[in-house]
């Protein structure tokens, strides 16, 4: 087994300092990437403060490439709804740039309400979503890889290279949050990594988060989707690494090393190979644990130790 890869999410806004500190933090402790959550909307109490105030997240990661020498940064994830895409990948080279060669540009669908309304923006209807986002990838590759051939698309089009080229051997990693076939279908030609947290948003009504049984054979689902499409083209499966987000199910690994180390390792047992959690830390959590965590079992789960 390869060494599995950890890294951790900001969300919320805080006092500068406060954030860089954090970053700083976590690259010393080992983890192999910070990632920036981007959102516009803040949740708002009943006092009408709000209650997670957010940053902008290409900002943020470009704090984070500033604030740090080893890790990876990037966009978990910008969805295609606010950003131009081949301005997105303009940013993402730049990010590149400015880290020594270690951006990754994430994107997705999208689709929050509350950051379409901060926008002013309107929903993409459900059936275009799917084709929106294979154009939205194209685009997004062929400016990473400055390409010379143009995208003519119904949604995106781009025309004529950009420079300079990325810093880092190979490009820029190029994410792909996909939660369902035809996201993966658009996904599979030019992503990376694929992402997912389980499934969608819109799913995540009613009873509330996923089980962590249904989390899992939701995901192990998806990767194999994923594993015919690559087949499907001609392209190697295992070129697309997969990487999972824990904040939205009703697994508990911050509750002791041990659910900590059965959780990582039941999505591992699917080829799961990076892991990204939020920070501050979801859900039920125990600030010792997490410490133990980071300092005995990261390190040897990313030197190979099966969880």
């Amino acid at each position: 087994m390869t060494g599995l890869r950890f890294g951790l999410m900001t969300y919320d806004a805080a006092p500068w300092e406060e954030l860089t500190r954090r970053w700083r933090g976590h690259e010393d402790a080992g983890f192999d990437a910070l990632w920036a959550g981007d959102h516009l909307w803040s949740a708002v109490g009943d006092d009408g403060a709000a209650t997670r105030p957010r940053l902008d997240a290409w900002m943020m990661a470009a704090g984070m490439a500033a604030s740090t020498r080893r890790v990876d940064v990037g966009t978990l994830v910008s969805p295609m709804g606010r950003h131009n895409p081949a301005v997105l990948a303009k940013q993402a080279l730049t990010l590149d740039h400015m880290s020594g060669g270690r951006a990754v540009a994430g994107i997705g669908s999208g689709g929050n309400a509350a950051d379409l309304a901060v926008a002013g923006g309107e929903a993409v209807p459900a059936r275009e979503r799917a084709p929106r986002l294979a154009e939205y990838a194209r685009v997004v590759r062929a400016v990473l890889d400055g390409s010379r051939e143009g995208v003519d698309g119904v949604y995106h089009r781009t025309h004529g290279p950009t420079a300079p080229g990325p810093v880092r051997p190979g490009g820029v990693r190029l994410l792909v949050a996909a939660h369902g076939p035809a996201a993966l279908r658009a996904a599979a030609p030019h992503a990376d990594v694929w992402n997912s947290y389980g499934t969608p948003f819109s799913q995540l009504g009613g009873d509330g988060p996923p089980t962590a049984e249904q989390s899992l054979r939701r995901t192990a689902e998806l990767s194999r989707v994923l594993d015919r499409e690559c087949e499907r083209i001609g392209r190697d499966p295992a070129s697309v690494a997969r990487s999972f987000m824990l904040a939205f199910t009703r697994d508990e690994p911050w509750t002791s090393v041990e659910a900590f180390r059965d959780t990582v390792g039941r999505y591992a047992d699917i080829g799961i190979t990076e892991f990204m959690f939020p920070f501050p830390l979801r859900g039920p959590h125990d600030p010792d644990v997490f410490a133990e965590v980071v300092a005995d079992v990261l390190p040897r789960l990313r030197a190979g130790e099966r969880p």
